[in-house]
């Protein structure tokens, strides 16, 4: 914008200059004075032929800015109001359960009180055996909840999909009748098609962003990071993308015909309605899908390894009650070396909510959370020509030391909640002591394992229920700080959609080339006046 007020105030300088030469010559005919040649590029030239197309020239310039910038916002809005949609489904969901884990919790370790502690049965008898099946059944529902809206977001990635390539094909096809349009015949009826051309651009930005580059010859349409997918001569569809082997998997690409190959081009998508639901996706969704995998692992692998460490009334040691499902590691398809790898839990008291890469460069392992990109050197050990790494609970292996730019994913709670399975049955004995002497056994192990809920299980400074609290208190911010945003970015854009200019018809064509000067005068301020009003405008929103 500062480019074309600077051109405008220059232009207006030196237009004001030819005004009052010319108006000289006009008023004295006879004077012997000659006037100071001024050049204004892209304005003023020597020929004043079709005064009337350059100043309309100037005109359309302006709103060609005003139409970016116009896009631009709300580009920006759908992104915006499509992520709050997404925020408010998933908030409804967690403020749903957002008591399942201190209600389960709560439920089961009162039936320990009353049948471990109290009545001494000190077996899984059918009431704690119901608590604990019921815990499954609940976190099994709130998984599916989850995947539903995974699976929704995905056919609404796959629509949108759709309609860009709907809209591509319409423009593409207008465009051609706009560049073969008899104008000569019908001078005034192109602008029918060009305005039916525009909608459909503003239609097309919304879901993906792009930005418009034209001129007296030429229409183009960019996606904002550059890639063209429509000029005059060809258009590119989009292709959904999906996987075989993994059903949730959805992204974006095209057929790159030069190098006769399918291109993944989701990052070049980052913003509109579109590039929104891939990062909700990515990760929003990502992270509540974690967040409830670790805080399952965390109460799970607690209640297991407090109950395995204690014993029973035959004096034998306890007995996993919850089968816990190991990471999945990915590797990357443009691995140099495909040595055996495996991964597995060694403290689930460590595990943090977030997905990892692990990656080898000049010789040193270097972990990457996904949640927040943070980079950490793992703890690393060789045994037998194996390579060891340890970090945030969990131990990878890797067989072979040739791994210079090998890559890996880790999906700790991948398969989490699918595979949690109850191992006890009714009437197993429970570990209620915490010695194996029959003639000296005590209810301790039973008060431990009843008191989970109260213990800092989750980091080693949460409870479960505290963590939970907290990561539903983050969806309602993000939430609430895109809400306060949206409505001004609204208000920019009826501002922007009331600065566009036109051409007046009404002056005086008497003196042609004075008439001219004053137009391409009057143009400018015109174009000057609306930047100030539009920053105005700005002002008054943010008062």
């Amino acid at each position: 914008m500062s480019t074309i007020l600077t051109s405008t105030i220059s232009s207006i300088d030196a237009i004001q200059i030819l005004i009052n030469n010319t108006s000289a010559k006009v008023l004295n005919p006879n004077s012997q004075n000659k006037s100071e040649r001024i050049s204004i590029e892209n304005n003023i030239d020597e020929s004043n032929i079709d005064a009337g197309v350059k100043v309309q020239k100037a005109y359309d310039e302006y709103n060609n800015f005003i139409d970016e910038e116009k896009r631009r916002t709300s580009e920006r809005v759908q992104d915006e109001q499509t992520r709050i949609e997404e925020y408010l489904k998933l908030e409804d969901l967690f403020v749903e359960k957002i008591h399942i884990f201190n209600d389960l919790m709560m439920g089961l370790n009162s039936s320990i009180k009353e049948n471990i502690i109290n009545k001494n049965q000190n077996v899984f008898n059918e009431e704690i055996e119901n608590n604990l099946k019921h815990i499954v059944g609940e976190l099994k529902n709130f998984n599916e909840k989850l995947t539903f809206l995974e699976n929704d977001v995905k056919n609404t990635i796959s629509e949108k999909i759709k309609k860009a390539n709907i809209l591509i094909n319409k423009i593409y096809n207008l465009n051609i009748d706009i560049r073969y349009f008899p104008v000569k015949q019908a001078p005034n009826g192109i602008y029918k098609y060009i305005d039916q051309r525009d909608k459909l651009v503003d239609e097309l930005n919304d879901i993906i962003g792009v930005t418009v580059i034209k001129d007296d010859h030429t229409f183009e349409v960019r996606l904002n990071n550059g890639m063209s997918i429509i000029d005059d001569n060809k258009k590119t569809n989009f292709i959904v993308v999906t996987s075989k082997t993994d059903d949730k998997y959805i992204s974006i690409g095209y057929w790159d015909d030069n190098n006769k190959q399918l291109k993944k081009i989701e990052h070049m998508i980052p913003s509109g309605s579109l590039g929104a639901l891939f990062s909700f996706r990515r990760e929003e969704l990502q992270n509540a899908k974690n967040k409830l995998g670790q805080l399952t692992i965390n109460f799970a692998d607690s209640i297991n390894e407090n109950h395995t460490l204690g014993y029973d009334m035959l004096g034998n040691l306890g007995k996993q009650v919850f089968h816990i499902s190991q990471p999945e590691i990915i590797a990357s398809s443009s691995n140099k070396t495909n040595p055996f790898t495996s991964i597995k839990w060694m403290s689930t008291s460590d595990a943090q909510d977030t997905n990892y890469i692990v990656s080898m460069k000049n010789n040193r392992w270097i972990v990457q959370k996904l949640s927040d990109q943070t980079m950490f050197e793992p703890e690393v050990y060789q045994n037998n020509n194996n390579v060891y790494l340890s970090f945030d609970g969990m131990e990878l292996k890797i067989e072979g030391n040739n791994n210079e730019g090998n890559m890996y994913m880790i999906k700790p709670y991948a398969k989490t909640l699918d595979e949690l399975e109850l191992l006890i049955v009714e009437d197993s004995p429970f570990a209620f002591s915490s010695t194996n002497d029959v003639n000296q056994q005590n209810k301790n192990n039973a008060i431990i394992i009843q008191n989970l809920n109260k213990d800092k299980l989750v980091n080693k400074k949460d409870t479960l229920g505290t963590s939970y609290l907290k990561f539903l208190k983050s969806i309602s911010y993000k939430c609430n700080d895109l809400e306060e945003k949206v409505p001004f970015k609204r208000q920019m854009i009826k501002i922007l959609e009331n600065k566009k200019l036109s051409m007046s018809d009404d002056i005086s064509e008497d003196y042609k080339e004075l008439s001219y000067e004053q137009k391409c005068y009057l143009a400018n301020v015109k174009i000057l006046k609306m930047a100030e009003s539009i920053f105005n405008d700005i002002v008054d929103c943010y008062s």
